[in-house]
């Protein structure tokens, strides 16, 4: 018979009152002591834990520093999946942009959490953890066993794992090539280390190193993390970044741009400008086409000219830099800096044959400029008084993560000159 009533004798445990008593009992407190003080029999106590813990229902909360982002409701007896999320971005939210996933997605995001979260260090730190603060409730089910340790290992770095059946790009020349693909919830773009001729440059060092002193010097960039590009059993070093496009935002580059004018940097008038006014040509170029403040576009042509010049970057070229669109405002954006790889001589393979660095030197210049980074440095602080605009500059540090001889060399002379030279 049916309980319409609601009769019967009241539990003396309230489920909120369980979930402190099963808390405690995890701390080391015996069933004893905690069934004496709640005015129940052991058995009855260890009978309505066991019942609880037979409960496969459970909440994970999804933070990004400190923020919480996602709040996932699992029933992992039927299998099901529902979240709420808190954050105004896609790319901060669990599960992107998807609103229903269902138990394979969830399958998905934890695994590719559970690299994520153990390659993770500093202040961009995510944590996922129930309304108690465990991060291991759902433990006891083998799906989720390996979960219990997320907060540690923070050094591991992540894998990514694609196929052909994933869409995976390859850019490819006459001598070699390099992967790139997004994550399944496009959350992530993860790129390899490039391939040419054979040599597996280490060129997502250098876009780490990048990343990190566009930081020291407050200038937004992609973050780029190190990682592992698993690509049909073989794996490759390379960097992931946040998917910018997850928020509306879609990259033009600047080449597009002008061809939409009728303009090419491969114009005779611009060819014959000198690089500071090249630089501004740009930036006025920019400014006209996104309809955005000159110093705003100005600003950005600068700070893309300086990480090239600090890391020796020869890859700036007309596709890598542009304007953000964001489909949202539907209205132009300076970009983030990005693409900042072929420096420090990874963009050379027959480094190594080089017996000196002022020989190795020979191929390293500032494009569009066309310029030695030591003599652009130095017009650009002359034009722009580069102190007033980045007062940390004299302070930057590289990271202790690319040790070949000549990048060690390039490192400590410009470190020299940024120390002695810009006041």
């Amino acid at each position: 018979m049916a309980n319409n009533r609601n009769a019967g004798r009241k539990p003396k445990i309230n489920a909120e009152q369980l979930d402190e008593i099963i808390k405690r009992h995890k701390d080391g407190e015996t069933i004893s002591s905690l069934a004496l003080e709640a005015g129940v029999s052991k058995q009855a106590l260890s009978k309505r834990i066991k019942n609880k813990n037979a409960n496969k229902e459970a909440t994970l909360d999804y933070y990004i520093d400190g923020q919480l982002c996602t709040r996932i409701f699992l029933d992992t007896s039927k299998h099901l999946v529902r979240i709420v999320n808190y954050a105004s971005k896609l790319s901060m939210c669990a599960f992107g942009y998807l609103e229903s996933p269902n138990w394979s997605d969830l399958q998905n995001f934890l695994d590719e959490y559970y690299e994520m979260a153990k390659g993770i260090k500093s202040s961009n730190q995510y944590i996922m953890k129930d309304s108690l603060g465990n991060i291991d409730i759902l433990k006891e089910n083998t799906i989720f066993d390996k979960y219990a340790i997320l907060s540690k290992d923070k050094d591991h770095i992540p894998n990514f794992y694609f196929s052909k059946k994933n869409k995976v790009l390859t850019r490819t020349d006459t001598n070699g090539y390099q992967l790139k693909g997004i994550t399944h919830n496009r959350r992530y773009f993860v790129k390899s280390q490039a391939i040419i001729s054979g040599v597996a440059l280490r060129d997502y060092l250098v876009e780490i190193i990048a990343s990190n002193i566009c930081n020291q010097l407050s200038i937004p960039c992609v973050q780029q993390r190190q990682c592992s590009f698993v690509y049909e059993g073989q794996s490759y070093d390379g960097v992931y970044s946040e998917n910018f496009e997850l928020d509306g935002y879609t990259f033009i580059s600047f080449e597009r741009l002008l061809n939409r004018q009728g303009l090419s940097t491969k114009d005779e008038d611009f060819i014959a400008l000198d690089s500071i006014s090249k630089l501004k040509w740009c930036a006025n170029q920019l400014s006209i086409i996104g309809k955005l403040e000159y110093k705003e576009t100005l600003k950005y042509m600068l700070d893309l000219a300086i990480i090239d010049c600090l890391v020796g970057n020869v890859d700036r070229h007309t596709k890598n830099f542009g304007l953000f669109f964001n489909a949202y405002s539907g209205k132009y954006e300076t970009p983030l800096v990005f693409d900042n790889g072929m420096g420090l001589f990874e963009n050379d393979y027959y480094r190594d044959s080089y017996n000196t660095f002022d020989e190795a030197m020979r191929n390293v210049y500032v494009a569009p400029y066309g310029e030695d980074p030591f003599d652009m440095i130095e017009m650009l602080n002359k034009e722009f008084d580069l102190l007033n605009i980045y007062t940390t500059i004299r302070d930057i540090k590289y990271q202790d993560i690319l040790s070949t001889e000549h990048a060690l060399e390039y490192e400590r002379r410009m470190l020299e000159y940024v120390r002695t030279k810009i006041h």
